[in-house]
């Protein structure tokens, strides 16, 4: 656990500096240039750490030809799969792989990242406890980082670029298609609509409306998009079954939506974007509450991407305060939310976490072997 620790601290003394100093260009590059190599470090250099370790090894090693690319087994996406022929022209070893996948997504959630946070370090700290548990989730993750990264065609109203982002990112995850809806988001939106919104979800994720509507998707569809939509219909009762959703996570998401929305007026008065993520991160919370109760794997999916809209927003919440002190307070509870975050997101499958295995760390430790 003390390396997940270590670099949340890092994250929080970066933090601080970034709000009561005066840093200069050159300070804040060396500084991201810093946290930018831990991650990569951490991510790129692991070894049976993290999710779906077997299944995605597996792949790397049976991808051999531009053949597999297309007719791969195991279901992997053509983007994915091409980048693993491309880098195996180069190296067949795994962790050059792992250490270019990771550069390659580091470097898109960093693009992004400075174009949509006043304080990059903030959002870092939460993005990171928030998404360390997904970090076996290799395609997921790249289709992520492009999406964040094709916000900023949004905000331009750069409709070809964005859309042409999407494609790309849904050829590394299907479920990228879903970030489509960002585009018609920039907007105000009146907040006893988005209240009426809300209480609908609810109420009707407690009807077997949500099953019902994903049932009759899958009746339309063809193909691979129909199988899977039969897939999650079969897994919905094991998953609800076998995962409970967190009632502080539940309590997290109403209190930080109620603080998002008090200072909704303030901020975008002053940084339009606001309205962009903030209503992003609205069809999250909406997302959650329709299919929370029926249909998990949708949640657990698909969230990812609206959740990431909360690293922001929580940012964005520092330029209400101007009292330097209450910052630091302010900043020293974000942080100790990190922690809380972090252990989330590592409890379903924490085993494959803890300890943290790398080819030069706890390189002795055997959670499981393929041979």
């Amino acid at each position: 656990m003390g390396i997940y620790i270590f670099t949340l601290f890092v994250l929080l003394v970066f933090s601080f500096l970034e709000l009561r100093t005066d840093i200069n260009k050159t300070q804040h590059r060396l500084m991201s240039l810093f946290v930018f190599s831990i991650f990569v470090f951490q991510t790129g250099l692991r070894w049976q750490t993290g999710t779906d370790w077997e299944i995605y090894l597996v792949h790397f090693e049976e991808t051999s030809s531009i053949v597999d690319v297309f007719l791969t087994s195991t279901g992997f996406e053509q983007g994915y799969s091409y980048l693993v022929l491309l880098v195996k022209s180069i190296s067949n070893n795994y962790s050059v792989f792992l250490t270019v996948h990771a550069l390659l997504y580091y470097f898109l959630i960093f693009k992004a990242f400075k174009k949509l946070t006043p304080y990059l370090f903030i959002s870092l700290m939460v993005f990171y406890a928030s998404t360390m548990g997904y970090m076996g989730a290799s395609r997921q993750l790249l289709a992520l980082g492009i999406c964040l990264y094709a916000l900023r065609f949004v905000d331009s109203r750069k409709a070809i670029a964005f859309f042409a982002c999407i494609v790309a990112a849904y050829f590394f995850h299907r479920t990228a298609v879903i970030f489509s809806v960002f585009y018609f988001l920039h907007r105000d939106i009146k907040k006893s609509f988005l209240i009426g919104i809300l209480a609908a979800a609810v109420i009707l994720g407690k009807t077997s409306f949500p099953f019902q509507m994903f049932s009759l998707l899958g009746d339309y569809a063809s193909g691979m998009a129909s199988s899977k939509v039969s897939l999650y219909l079969d897994r919905s009762a094991e998953d609800l079954a076998n995962n409970e959703l967190s009632v502080l996570g539940l309590v997290k998401r109403l209190l930080f939506f109620g603080l998002f929305l008090y200072n909704y007026k303030f901020l975008t008065d002053r940084i339009p974007v606001y309205k962009l993520i903030f209503n992003g991160y609205f069809v999250g919370l909406v997302f959650y509450f329709l299919f929370s109760s029926s249909l998990l794997i949708l949640v657990n999916r698909g969230s990812l991407y609206f959740n990431a809209m909360e690293y922001f927003l929580l940012a964005f919440q520092f330029l209400v305060l101007t009292e330097k002190n209450i910052k630091v307070n302010f900043l020293i509870v974000l942080f100790i939310i990190s922690i809380f975050l972090l252990f989330q997101s590592i409890s379903s499958y924490s085993d494959l976490y803890l300890p943290y295995k790398g080819i030069f760390i706890n390189s002795d430790f055997n959670r499981y072997r393929i041979d």
